[in-house]
């Protein structure tokens, strides 16, 4: 079998470099250069590679994200990967080794060290091959967990993602443009009798109320704000969305939602105390960071009537695992705004973003006082110093830390 060689790299000079060097130093019959990670994945799925040599910070798909998707997928997880990286922080390295990156090496790369690593991972390989092959001859009908199952249906698109509901879309399409009024956004929400009722309704609760009783949807939207209606519309076609009628994830489900909830109200009260502007805005980023937890347990939920096998303890490390992919993908589907997408991927793996935004920091911050507080879906512990460091990179102190958590836990008190 042909010995071939997959190089994934976005800056030119240095792919053409790299495929130089493995081309005239590796014995190997072919060198295949891709320009970013999301190239190579497709690679990957559809022809033979003996090794990957793959930058981390590239567009569209990073290295670290390929090798995620690698590790994930029966047909390429074995395939070896030397990672290049601009990166020296501990984090980032221990994050890659943890995903299962066989070698690394960091920019500026010397070229001899480069080929001695490159030869160790391509020999290593070639060794354990026939090994693989009599294993892979022998398993005639190999079983998947229920987690393999729904990543591979995802990531190959034999699972549809969900289509965002009309109303929803068309309300996010009118907060894209700056010229929006309300009159406009009337207009589309009235097309929603529910929701439009439950508008109504949230402008006379106990957190908006004001003198007199408001019966129309333009007074409704005038009281609770343009933006946060835009927030409850997102709520009410999500909660309508996201449905699962199995009783043991119901309870699951109500967890994530409380999370949700929290961290944006969270992220809302930290921007108003940083004087950030628009900080109903950080609630919207709040209510979306883990969305794809909802995919994810909905697939689970529908799969284990047919899989009595089915844990919610599995259920747990599948969307821990894998939900900052498929969210980020979701949101990419739906048009949402790339910083939507980033924070979505990387809310609770802040060092492998290559450029971290504030805002990414600000949710990661929220979504770990919500934790903390007891709104969370699993048993996670939260480390001080994570709160500590998030806090330190966007200048907020114990005291602001002591009132946000107080104010969200308020909120959430009124939402019953």
């Amino acid at each position: 079998m042909a010995i071939r060689i997959l190089v994934a790299e976005d800056e030119e000079n240095i792919r053409l470099a790299l495929k130089t060097i493995v081309s005239k130093n590796l014995p190997c019959d072919e060198v295949v250069a891709c320009e970013h990670g999301q190239v190579a994945w497709e690679k990957l799925q559809a022809e033979p590679f003996a090794m990957v040599i793959s930058d981390w910070n590239m567009p569209h798909m990073t290295g670290f994200e390929l090798l995620e998707a690698m590790r994930s997928n029966d047909k390429t997880k074995h395939i070896p990967m030397l990672l290049l990286t601009a990166r020296s922080d501990k984090t980032s390295v221990i994050n890659a080794l943890q995903a299962g990156v066989n070698d690394y090496i960091t920019k500026p790369f010397d070229k001899d060290s480069l080929v001695q690593k490159a030869k160790k991972l391509l020999a290593k390989s070639q060794a354990e091959l026939p090994t693989k092959q009599a294993t892979k001859a022998a398993e005639t009908t190999p079983t998947l967990s229920i987690t393999e199952e729904i990543v591979n249906r995802i990531r190959s698109g034999q699972a549809s993602l969900p289509v965002l509901p009309e109303l929803a879309h068309k309300v996010e399409e009118l907060f894209q443009r700056v010229d929006m009024d309300l009159d406009e956004l009337v207009k589309v929400v009235q097309t929603d009798p529910g929701i439009t009722s439950k508008l109504i309704s949230i402008s006379n609760s106990p957190q908006y109320r004001g003198l007199s009783e408001i019966k129309s949807l333009d007074k409704a939207i005038a009281r609770i704000g343009m933006k946060m209606t835009e927030n409850y519309v997102l709520i009410l076609s999500k909660r309508g969305l996201f449905k699962v009628d199995v009783p043991q994830f119901e309870v699951l489900l109500n967890k994530v939602w409380q999370h949700l909830l929290a961290t944006a109200a969270c992220a809302q009260a930290l921007a108003q105390k940083l004087a950030l502007p628009d900080p109903d805005s950080y609630y919207t980023l709040g209510l979306m960071h883990d969305i794809g937890k909802l995919i994810l347990l909905q697939f689970f939920a529908e799969m284990s009537k047919k899989r009595p096998d089915a844990t919610e303890q599995e259920c747990l490390e599948l969307m821990e695992k894998f939900h900052g992919e498929f969210g980020a993908a979701l949101l990419a589907s739906w048009k949402f705004p790339v910083e939507h997408q980033q924070i979505a991927r990387f809310h609770d793996a802040v060092s492998s973003a290559s450029q971290p935004s504030n805002s990414l920091y600000l949710i990661a911050l929220a979504n770990l006082l919500a934790i903390k507080a007891g709104y969370q879906d699993s048993e996670q512990v939260v480390n001080d110093e994570d709160i500590s460091n998030m806090a330190q990179h966007l200048r907020v102190g114990a005291s602001v830390i002591e009132a946000v958590t107080k104010q969200m836990s308020e909120y959430m008190a009124a939402q019953g």
